[in-house]
């Protein structure tokens, strides 16, 4: 009886110490959502959007892919990440995404080429290599993983 009853236990505070094992659903973005690090209102803006979600509910959005690695790759990020959601610019629209969120984690990142965000170049996402190398054809840069994206390849070019 006493084995039962420890082995309930040790159940029971596994069970209170296991996190969620499933991921917060990406929000929509309207006009009330201001970008975490930009403060500009990310509807007004075309290009891919980001999201970061945290335990305990609470989240930052970005109005474009490049503003949610500056503040990602800080030091003094938030250490709760939950979840992290880019648009699939293979299914969304370019000026107006909407949907088709993504693990950004997960995604096809093609840097460089002309296409310039909302705050310089551009780190388009893609869920698909295929939609990345046709994007690729149409406006140049290449394809990047997420864990390749360094504060280097943010910074804008010095040459002269």
């Amino acid at each position: 009886m006493k084995l039962r009853m420890l082995i309930i236990i040790i159940f029971f505070l596994a069970g209170c110490t296991k996190e969620s094992a499933t991921k917060p659903p990406p929000v929509e973005f309207n006009r009330e959502h201001a970008c975490r690090v930009c403060g500009m209102i990310i509807v007004d803006f075309p290009g891919a959007k980001a999201q970061i979600h945290y335990k305990k509910g609470r989240g930052d959005v970005f109005c474009s892919t490049l503003d949610m690695f500056l503040f990602y790759l800080q030091p003094d990020r938030p250490v709760d990440i939950v979840a992290i959601y880019v648009n699939d610019m293979g299914k969304a629209d370019m000026e107006r995404p909407h949907g088709h969120w993504i693990d950004a984690k997960n995604a096809f990142y093609v840097h460089g080429g002309d296409i310039m965000g909302p705050m310089g170049e551009a780190l388009v996402p893609f869920s698909d290599m295929k939609d990345a190398a046709v994007y690729i054809k149409k406006h140049g840069g290449r394809i990047i993983r997420f864990d390749e994206v360094t504060m280097n390849i943010l910074k804008p070019n010095m040459q002269s």
